[in-house]
């Protein structure tokens, strides 16, 4: 019975640290500091790892509208040359 339950805490720690670190991944995809991504990976396992994953990159798609704006803006100052 003692084995049983330090395994589980074993498993939960490694959920944990699991969680936090795709909490660290999505904070880096640009959706910010909240719970919810560690909160979704621990209650989901895999699931919650495969979600944060699936998340667009928040700012990849800034940068490339910013690209894209400056682009259109050097086209327009180009034609009227």
């Amino acid at each position: 019975m003692a084995v049983a339950i330090i395994v589980g805490m074993i498993i939960l720690c490694i959920n944990a640290i699991g969680a936090a670190l795709m909490k660290n991944a999505a904070v880096m995809k640009g959706y910010g500091d909240d719970l919810h991504a560690w909160a979704i990976c621990f209650w989901l396992g895999i699931f919650g790892y495969l979600y944060i994953i699936a998340l667009p990159d928040k700012v990849l798609q800034e940068q490339n509208q910013q690209i894209i704006t400056l682009l259109g803006k050097n086209g327009e100052s180009g034609e009227n040359k």
